[in-house]
C-alpha cells in the first residue's frame, strides 16, 4: 500500500463528457478533455490516480452491428439466406427482448420462403431457449457470405475452450434439423440478452498494468458492474479504490473509451457520462534492487569492494617479530 508522505493535497478531476473536447457519438470515437491549467508532478514525486465514481446511462443495446445477423440453408430448395436486424432506416444498434428478435426473425424469414417452406422459431419458457421448427430439412450456417453472428444471444453451444462447435464446420453448418416428429433445432444453449454486464473504462493516454484474463495489459482502469435497469443510470462507486502509478511528469489532457469484455466500444448514444478522477502524490521510495537475494546480486556487491594495494595487502614489515602487520 502507497503511503500518501507529501505536504501536496490530492487534486480531483471532474470529467464530464458534457464538457469533453470531443465525445463517443453512437460507439464511436473517445471522451477527450484538454485542460487549461496542466497537471504538473512535483519535484522527487510519483503521481497515483485513480476512479472514485462514475456515472453513465444503461442505455446500452444488446444487439448491434457485431451480433445481428443469422443464416439459414434449406437443402430441398438448394436456398441460403441471411436475417439481418436492421431497422428500414438503417438503424442497427437496439435492444430487443427475445420476443421481439423472433419476432423480426420470423417476419424476415416469411419474406425469404416465399410461400416454398416453412420455418419459425419459439421461445421455450421452460429451458430459457429457442426452438425451430420446419417442414423440411434446415441448417443454422456460417460461412463467408452466409454469416451468423449472434452467437452468444441466442446460445450457440461452445466447448471447453471456450470455441464455437459446428456439426460440420468445414461446410460452415452450424445446427442441423433433426426429426420427432417434425424438422426442428433446439439451441444448444440459453438465450442471453441481458446484454452488456460489465462496463471498462480503458484510458488511451495513461498507462496502467492491469491484466485482462487473456494476461493482457490493455489500459482498463476499472471494471464496472452494469446492475441497473436499461434506461436507468448505473451509479459506481468502489469500496477498495485502487491506485496506480503514472510515469507522466504532465498531463495536458486525458482519453478514454468505454468497452464490453470483448474490448468494443459501447453505444450510449450521445448521452453523457461522469468519471471523477483523483490525483495523489508519494515521494520517491528508496530504490532497491531487484535482483536483491539472489546470487548475482551478492557478486556485483562483493566486486564493488576495493581493491587492497600490494603494501596493504603485504602490510609493514615488523623486524621485533620478523613479520608483516596489516593494519
Amino acid at each position: 500500500m502507497n503511503v500518501l508522505d507529501t505536504p501536496y493535497s490530492s487534486q480531483v478531476v471532474f470529467l464530464n463528457s458534457a464538457n469533453s473536447v470531443y465525445k463517443a457519438i453512437d460507439g464511436q470515437g473517445e471522451y477527450v478533455y484538454s485542460f487549461n491549467t496542466p497537471i504538473q508532478l512535483p519535484v522527487n514525486c510519483n503521481m497515483l490516480i485513480s476512479i472514485t465514481d462514475a456515472q453513465l446511462p444503461n442505455v446500452i443495446p444488446n444487439v448491434t452491428s457485431v451480433n445481428n445477423q443469422i443464416s439459414f440453408y434449406i437443402p430441398t430448395f438448394s436456398k441460403s439466406f441471411t436475417i439481418t436486424l436492421q431497422e428500414t432506416d438503417g438503424t442497427v444498434d437496439k435492444v430487443y427482448t427475445v420476443t421481439d428478435w423472433l419476432s423480426f426473425v420470423n417476419a424476415g424469414i416469411v419474406t425469404e420462403a416465399v410461400s416454398q417452406f416453412s420455418l419459425y422459431g419459439e421461445f421455450q419458457q421452460s429451458t430459457s431457449k429457442i426452438k425451430w421448427f420446419s417442414n423440411y430439412p434446415f441448417q443454422i450456417i456460417n460461412t463467408a457470405s452466409y454469416p451468423t453472428t449472434c452467437i452468444d444471444l441466442i446460445g450457440f453451444g461452445k466447448d471447453r475452450t471456450n470455441t464455437v462447435t459446428y456439426y460440420d464446420e468445414d461446410n460452415g453448418i452450424l445446427l442441423n434439423s433433426t426429426t420427432n416428429p417434425s424438422y426442428h433445432i433446439t439451441m444448444p444453449s440459453i438465450i442471453n440478452f441481458s446484454g452488456t454486464r460489465f462496463i471498462f473504462v480503458k484510458f488511451v493516454n495513461l498507462t496502467v498494468n492491469n491484466l485482462n484474463s487473456k494476461g493482457v495489459t490493455d489500459n482498463a482502469m476499472v471494471r464496472i458492474d452494469n446492475n441497473s435497469p436499461f434506461g436507468y443510470y448505473i451509479f459506481y462507486r468502489p469500496i477498495e479504490v485502487q491506485r496506480f502509478m503514472v510515469e507522466k511528469r504532465t498531463i495536458n489532457n486525458i482519453a478514454f473509451r468505454l468497452t464490453n469484455v470483448k474490448g468494443e466500444d459501447l453505444n450510449i448514444w450521445s448521452a453523457d457520462a461522469q468519471i471523477t478522477l483523483k490525483i495523489d502524490y508519494i515521494y520517491k521510495p528508496e530504490m532497491r534492487s531487484m535482483e536483491e537475494g539472489t546470487l548475482q546480486y551478492e557478486l556485483r556487491k562483493l566486486g564493488q569492494i576495493p581493491k587492497l594495494s600490494q603494501k596493504e595487502f603485504e602490510g609493514v614489515y615488523n623486524p621485533e617479530t620478523n613479520s608483516f602487520n596489516r593494519e
